[in-house]
């Protein structure tokens, strides 16, 4: 049992529930700026889609 345990923690990442992490806190602070912009009611069609930018993942 020690050594599963052990082999674990030397395989396991925590990468990827970081990036959802991350990602999500990310989109939960810029979203009173995006609410704020679409109130406004600005013309969006000239925008750039920040997945492109960024990157698919």
């Amino acid at each position: 049992m020690a050594a599963a345990l052990e082999e674990s923690r030397a395989t396991f990442s925590l990468a990827t529930l970081y990036e959802v992490v991350h990602t999500g806190t990310a989109r939960l602070a810029s979203a009173p700026a995006a609410d704020a912009f679409h109130a406004s009611g600005r013309d969006e069609t000239d925008c750039i889609d920040m997945a492109a930018v960024r990157g698919r993942r």
